[in-house]
């Protein structure tokens, strides 16, 4: 471990270890540590920050919107997405930034798949639901100050009402949430979406579960709790997750396909075979759709290649909330900071054998690895609820891209590629060109 200031930290490599905090021995690690004042700053009341008793609540009655059925409806809206990102793509020119692009589509989609609302950012790369969105994560020294002061003194960042959001992000996306909510209720309208399953879920008590696969068991949905559990849905709680969702989504996504473009750029022999992969399973109108999204296995190896090299958190926090005795004998009190290093975990050359190489082979269905040597999206009880759905945003956004067009890094590029150390996410100080052309072969 290691000291923050005066605050002892316990950090965790051990893949072992990290399965214990995790998932076996979760009751001692229930919490990501964050102190938050619900009251004076409702937007922050999202499933992340949420601890104990309110939070596992709140999971049970959440986990149904983000299974398979209800993924298969937003896929129409996010097609609609693609189809502008390939209009825009064909205007462009051969250097190409193209994580300020993928941005703008990621926009899109989380703005069409949440909220059933055409945000425009493809169309109007400056209008003001894409400014206000690019706002919410630029690090200036005050939310620098903020993260030092949540870290080390939670307490006092509480009882002085401080939020990580920033005052005018929040006005405008708290309106246009308020908005839709609102309307919808007025007008009795009805869409495939977040918000409208958060709607019924106000209303009902509960989402309808239709139908779950295999690909939901991480969701761990209590088939006999989520009608039951006891918990109260505030248009102030509906404005936190959709938020949350809407910020965090759009940044993640759009990081993560830039990093997969860039490593099949530099490696033709995969993005050969990836692509031929798409097309195989897009061979009927030469279009996507969830069910054939769903059988690219490579490429979505290749996406979580992706995500070992470059995950976008790269850090996970708990707090001890029971006291746990290590198999050190060192006893861990409660109110003690766990860190796990997902990068340095991503890189053990044990489980990843010269980690530094782009190998999407690496994640072989036949290949077995510890359950917490690959945490992307954390594991346990706590992993990511939206997991399916970045996935699904993921393998569709890339399909719709290499069918299409063939990539190359520009000289413009400066490599290796660094990271910046002021960001919360994954993302290189500096910025990547890509030669985009037409895929002659479609």
């Amino acid at each position: 471990g290691f000291y923050d200031f005066t605050k002892p930290v316990l950090l965790v490599k051990d893949v072992d270890l990290i399965e214990k905090v995790l998932i076996k021995d979760f009751m001692h690690f229930t919490d990501h540590g964050f102190e938050i004042d619900e009251k004076q700053n409702p937007l922050d009341t999202s499933l992340f920050t949420m601890t104990g008793k309110r939070w596992r609540a709140l999971r049970i009655k959440l986990s149904p919107i983000f299974t398979s059925g209800k993924l298969r409806y937003m896929f129409g809206p996010m097609n609609d997405c693609g189809n502008a990102l390939l209009s825009l793509l064909d205007s462009e020119q051969q250097d190409v930034e193209i994580k300020d692009i993928l941005g703008r589509f990621s926009m899109d989609v989380i703005g069409s798949c949440a909220f059933g609302i055409d945000a425009g950012n493809l169309a109007q790369p400056e209008n003001e639901f894409r400014r206000m969105g690019r706002k919410q994560f630029e690090m200036d020294f005050i939310q620098f100050f903020k993260v030092i002061l949540v870290t080390n003194f939670p307490k006092i960042f509480k009882a002085l009402g401080i939020s990580f959001n920033k005052p005018d992000v929040v006005k405008y996306f708290c309106d246009l949430i308020k908005n839709t909510l609102e309307y919808r209720k007025k007008n009795n309208v009805h869409r495939n979406d977040f918000i409208q399953l958060m709607i019924q879920l106000q209303e009902k008590g509960y989402v309808e579960l239709q139908t779950k696969d295999a690909s939901d068991d991480y969701l761990e949905i209590d088939t006999n709790t989520y009608k039951t559990e006891n918990f109260e849905i505030s248009d102030d709680l509906i404005l936190g997750q959709a938020f949350v969702f809407l910020t965090a989504g759009f940044e993640a996504s759009a990081v993560v396909m830039m990093y997969a473009l860039y490593e099949l750029s530099k490696h033709p022999s995969i993005m050969k075979k990836v692509k031929e992969e798409i097309k195989y399973h897009a061979k009927d109108n030469n279009s996507l759709t969830y069910d054939s999204i769903k059988e690219m296995t490579f490429l979505e190896q290749c996406i979580k290649e992706t995500l070992r090299k470059y995950p976008t958190a790269p850090m996970l926090f708990r707090v001890c909330t029971k006291e746990y005795a290590l198999p050190n004998g060192y006893i861990v009190p409660v109110g003690e900071s766990v860190i796990i290093p997902v990068r340095t975990v991503h890189y053990d050359p044990q489980y990843f054998p010269e980690p530094n190489e782009f190998r999407p082979e690496r994640f072989d269905p036949d290949r077995v690895m510890p359950s917490c040597a690959y945490i992307p999206f954390g594991n346990g009880p706590r992993m990511c609820i939206a997991m399916r759905f970045v996935m699904v945003q993921l393998k569709y956004g890339l399909a719709k891209l290499l069918m299409n067009y063939d990539f190359k890094v520009n000289p413009k590029t400066v490599e290796p590629l660094t990271l910046d150390p002021k960001n919360l996410v994954t993302i290189p100080k500096q910025r990547i060109y890509l030669n985009v052309t037409s895929d002659k072969s479609n």
